[in-house]
């Protein structure tokens, strides 16, 4: 679309395997910004690395969590149960998440701890979590878009529990699935940089709004094997939360609250201070 250029960047755009993935390479100077989460945020700074949050990309949550339809025939559920029961049927299902400290596993830890379910949770790319399931290694991922629609779509999933759709419970999901993170002293040296980057993604946000063709034609042009009909999908299912904005205070008390909630063990929770977390 570009937007780097607009903004007058020569960006260079990695791909990496998981938010932990990319918060080290952060952490390490390999990148300057990454786009992970709020939860990473919280993770990072309770281990004393200053890193904070820029904007919120995607505003939500953003993971959607798919069954083997095999499964839940085999437990004689019906995808309209209330959320409860849903998450119930999870017990001892060996499930994939991206990372031990992604967001969408410290949602389906919290999920499944509020019912009294044990999930098996494995870890694994989200390209590879489709491959996966067809070959009955796992039982059931949890990714963001597109990686969950082509099983939905070709009728061996179901679309079990939805973020978008707000299916998970409150305190299992994040304020922001996906903001703009770098490390707070490189902000403080680099702010007409970390403008011009904060540009970039408010810009592509007026873009979801103003003109969705152009954003779903980018989409296509990144993702060549999807079809129309799957890009329509994930584009009426996904856009509102890629409007983004602030990270305001509030959302980052929300972060702390949801990380703890979910049992990862973490020096100094307590005395993270939220206000620290975002760019001043």
């Amino acid at each position: 679309m570009g937007l780097f250029a607009k903004n007058g960047l020569d960006a260079t755009v990695l791909q990496m395997d998981n938010g932990s993935v990319a918060m080290m390479g952060l952490l390490s100077g390999s990148v300057d910004f990454t786009t992970a989460s709020g939860a990473d945020v919280v993770v990072s700074q309770s281990r004393g690395q200053q890193i904070v949050a820029v904007l919120s990309i995607y505003h939500g949550f953003a993971g959607q969590l798919v069954l083997s339809k095999s499964v839940v025939s085999a437990r004689k559920i019906a995808a309209d149960s209330p959320t409860d029961t849903k998450v119930k049927v999870l017990d001892d299902l060996v499930v994939a998440s991206p990372s031990a400290t992604s967001p969408f596993t410290i949602a389906l830890r919290s999920a499944a701890e509020s019912v009294g379910a044990k999930i098996r949770i494995v870890y694994m790319s989200q390209p590879a979590m489709p491959a996966a399931l067809s070959t009955g290694s796992i039982q059931g991922f949890i990714s963001s878009s597109p990686y969950y629609a082509r099983p939905v779509l070709d009728g061996t999933a179901l679309l079990w529990l939805s973020g978008p759709k707000g299916e998970f419970p409150s305190l299992a999901t994040p304020a922001n699935s996906m903001t703009l993170n770098t490390r707070a002293d490189f902000a403080r040296t680099h702010v007409d940089l970390v403008n011009r980057v904060r540009a970039v993604f408010t810009d592509f946000a007026r873009a979801v709004v103003e003109r969705p063709a152009e954003v779903k034609a980018a989409v296509a042009k990144l993702f060549p094997d999807l079809d129309s009909k799957t890009l329509d999908l994930l584009f009426k299912t996904e856009s509102r939360g890629w409007e983004g904005g602030t990270v305001t205070v509030d959302d980052m008390v929300h972060e702390i609250a949801v990380v703890k909630s979910s049992g990862v063990p973490l020096p100094d929770v307590n005395k993270l201070e939220p206000r620290n977390m975002l760019l001043k």
